[in-house]
């Protein structure tokens, strides 16, 4: 099996983190190659891109262009991950693999799904949003296996894309890491604190954290980086103050503290699949506050509250007060317990192992 995924290695967030949990136990099954700019991971290729942080700045820069610019699939994240599959190509297709698993966009998705033929391999694409906008598209390039991570995206695209082979694996989680009980990171907030964490990039709406929390009795701990990270910082040294807010770059193996120092988790984007952050803070026994839609009802459940996507940051900073009052009891670690890492582990290898079963 090959995977290509730019940023393995590089970054840890949605696909990254995912694939960081998955290919190491999954090895033992298959023989892996990773493809990336880091040449990280199980066999690791390592191949060079145009990263997205070098385009950031011109894209974010060309404001009246962005909608043609997303438009065309010409944002941060696709010109890397198609610069990075043009110059992984030729190893790829020597390479005979059974299986590819791509994380490479709508063009990526396109010329490999062009090439499945010569290349002899059979195609898989999963999907890291609930955007119907990008997964769409992606699935209608008609991967051999397309795969959700909620049954609410799988019963859309069975009904927009017919034909296509949709399954569902949900978002597994390392539910011996995380859990409750960590000590406590000294984050030095008044109570209650509510924790965000993913890239601080537009999709995410940090800024509207920061707005809320602001129109609220609580405070705010950033966890991440982005291009957005001296705008965001600037906004809560104004709207919040030093004694109200921070924004921390931790280890990975430190989050459960963070989530341990939290009262409440909130996650403003409405695109993410399942919102790794939330079934991880569940997964403390913490509450969550995150956007009113279908797949956050499936994942989310009785475990916090849904704000409606468009609502105002007062809206955002009662659902934060209610939650912070709120008597949870175990209703959080319950939600997150089908979340097993094992049982995705367990699904994926054998969905892996009956797409290479179909191309030999």
């Amino acid at each position: 099996m090959a995977v290509v995924l730019s940023g393995y290695g590089v970054v840890r967030r949605g696909a990254e983190a995912m694939l960081e949990d998955l290919l190491p136990r999954l090895a033992p099954r298959f023989e892996v190659s990773v493809f990336s700019r880091s040449g990280a991971g199980p066999g690791g290729v390592r191949r060079a891109a145009i990263p997205r942080g070098l385009w950031e700045p011109v894209y974010l820069a060309a404001r009246p262009l962005r909608k043609l610019l997303d438009t065309l699939y010409l944002d941060p994240l696709h010109v890397e991950w198609t610069s990075h599959l043009l110059l992984s190509l030729p190893a790829l297709l020597r390479g005979r693999y059974d299986v590819v698993w791509h994380e490479t966009g709508l063009w990526g998705g396109m010329l490999l799904g062009l090439l499945r033929r010569p290349g002899g391999y059979r195609l898989l694409d999963v999907a890291h949003s609930h955007a119907l906008g990008w997964e769409v598209p992606f699935a209608r390039r008609r991967p051999d296996l397309f795969v959700a991570q909620t049954e609410t995206l799988a019963a859309e695209i069975r009904r927009r894309v017919a034909g296509l082979r949709v399954e569902v694996v949900a978002q597994g989680i390392d539910l011996a890491h995380f859990r409750p009980g960590a000590d406590k990171w000294p984050l030095g907030l008044p109570a209650p604190v509510v924790l965000g964490v993913g890239a601080l990039s537009p999709e995410k709406r940090p800024e509207l954290l920061v707005e809320a929390v602001a129109e609220s009795r609580c405070s705010l701990a950033l966890v991440g980086e982005g291009p957005l990270a001296e705008r965001v910082d600037r906004l809560g040294a104004e709207r919040l103050g030093a004694d109200r807010y921070r924004r921390l770059t931790v280890d990975r193996n430190e989050m459960p503290r963070l989530y341990a120092a939290a009262d409440l988790v909130a996650l403003a984007s409405p695109r993410e699949a399942t919102g790794r952050s939330l079934v991880e803070a569940m997964a403390c026994n913490k509450p969550v506050v995150s956007v009113d839609d279908a797949v956050r009802r499936e994942v989310v459940g009785e475990a916090g509250f849904l704000v409606a996507s468009d609502a105002a940051a007062g809206d955002w900073a009662a659902a934060f007060e209610r939650a912070a009052e709120e008597e949870w009891a175990d209703r959080p670690l319950r939600q997150s317990a089908p979340r097993t890492l094992e049982r995705a582990v367990e699904r994926f290898g054998d969905l892996l192992a009956s797409l290479a079963q179909e191309r030999r």
